[in-house]
């Protein structure tokens, strides 16, 4: 029921019995009046205790789903972040590789050349030093069917390509 129906009843029944009885009538009426108003005012606070109870209640499950929508998207980006460093981790590695290799065979080229090696020379090392340094980082990448990283590029597979292309440690 409408918690102001009990009050707006007694001002009904208060300003007929005014209007029929007088002032005696009022003054009769004025203990029944008053109970309904309390009364009135007891079911307006409690509508406002379950109102604030409502409200509590739907903040909390705000915040919680607020929460919730905070750690999916969290867990999103570090998922993301992990994965572009690792990505990052590889391109540096296989830069890494790729530089030890050209430097291994231009260090083999001067070492078994007298004076200055020719250009063209040069150029050849280089250029198969940089398809070794492919196929290694392919053979680390492999090697276990894991991704490979800074740690798991494969040492034999450099040693077993190096063996292969002509150049020994």
């Amino acid at each position: 029921m409408w918690p102001l129906a009990g009050f707006a009843f007694g001002a009904v029944v208060g300003a007929i019995g005014i209007a029929l009885g007088g002032k005696e009538m009022a003054e009769a009426a004025r203990p029944g009046a008053k109970a309904v108003a309390k009364a009135a005012m007891v079911a307006l606070h409690e509508a406002r205790v379950r109102q604030a109870q409502l409200v509590e209640h739907a903040e909390d499950l705000f915040a919680e789903a607020t929460a919730e929508v905070a750690e999916e998207r969290t867990e999103a980006v570090a998922a993301a972040i992990r994965a572009n460093a690792q990505k990052a981790a590889e391109a540096r590695n296989d830069e890494l590789v790729r530089r030890a290799e050209i430097v291994a065979a231009v260090r083999a080229l001067y070492a078994e050349t007298p004076g200055e090696p020719s250009s063209d020379r040069l150029a050849a090392a280089i250029a198969a030093a940089e398809e070794r340094a492919r196929a290694i980082v392919d053979a680390g990448r492999t090697a276990g069917g894991r991704s490979a990283s800074a740690e798991t590029i494969d040492l034999s597979a450099i040693k077993r390509t190096r063996a292969g292309g002509g150049e020994n440690e």
